[in-house]
């Protein structure tokens, strides 16, 4: 008997993005998100922006707070876009390895907001040990030069090591700690990636980056999740504030709050 039962293909992207993310650190995945599914995320992480803002007592309007934190488990609303299979698929697709959900982010710029983000790393801010971490930067509107899109320092994850700079190097001297602490990245190209909304970039948490200030007349708005191996170890350095009462330093995550792609892609 001939099995008809249809059958589900995990989503994939073209060889040249694997490839580029693993030469320059990142890549630029174009309309990963469709259009009425981008519609759909903006609203909600506008309302959730908005609400945070409220409960933390800092009033009205949809950019009272910039960001809210682990939405995955603190709000029903985003819990699908932080487990969005296509988003996942490509970053484990990306990484060559298995990998679990770790963060979600909503950030909101407000218009002319032209203080730029400052140049940074990730790895250092992460209390993990794993092969390999992967930050997802999802548009949820246009984001051109002038509404602060990212910067990028291709090839900066090959760095030679340490891969780590110290947390109280990065709470003295958050805007210089990078290039204080890896001199030649200051001489690395920069290469900077408008995007459209429902575009991706994914980056590794080693790849240097930075944003532009939003000088636009409009609110930049993005969802960043960020993605780590399957059998990553929870690790803090002196410095890493993370509270979770889940985490036990020096074992794995637990899959009900972290959960594996291999779960929902």
């Amino acid at each position: 008997m001939t099995d008809t039962t249809p059958r589900t293909t995990p989503y994939t992207v073209d060889e040249q993005y694997v490839t580029a993310f693993r030469e320059y650190g990142f890549t630029h995945v174009p309309g990963l998100i469709p259009a009425d599914e981008v519609a759909q995320w903006r609203e909600t992480a506008l309302n959730t922006i908005e609400e945070d803002g409220r409960r933390a007592g800092m009033g009205g309007g949809r950019t009272a707070l910039q960001t809210t934190t682990d939405p995955w488990w603190k709000h029903d609303s985003l819990r699908d876009l932080v487990r969005h299979p296509r988003v996942g698929a490509v970053a484990e697709q990306l990484a060559g390895t298995p990998m679990r959900v770790w963060s979600g982010q909503a950030y909101a710029k407000r218009p002319h907001d032209e203080v730029p983000t400052i140049w940074h790393e990730d790895l250092t801010l992460t209390p993990l040990d794993s092969p390999m971490n992967v930050n997802a930067w999802v548009a949820l509107v246009d984001v051109p030069v002038e509404r602060g899109c990212l910067i990028f320092l291709p090839n900066s994850h090959k760095r030679p090591g340490p891969h780590r700079s110290e947390m109280s190097e990065v709470k003295n001297n958050p805007t210089t700690y990078m290039f204080a602490q890896w001199p030649e990245l200051e001489w690395y190209p920069r290469v900077t990636v408008p995007v459209r909304a429902g575009d991706v970039t994914f980056h590794q948490s080693l790849v240097g980056h930075s944003s532009w200030g939003n000088v636009s007349d409009e609110t930049r708005l993005a969802f960043i999740i960020s993605y780590t191996g399957a059998e990553a170890i929870f690790q803090p350095r002196p410095g890493h504030n993370r509270m979770d009462p889940d985490l036990v330093v020096g074992e794995q995550l637990p899959g009900h709050r972290y959960p594996r792609i291999s779960d929902f892609a």
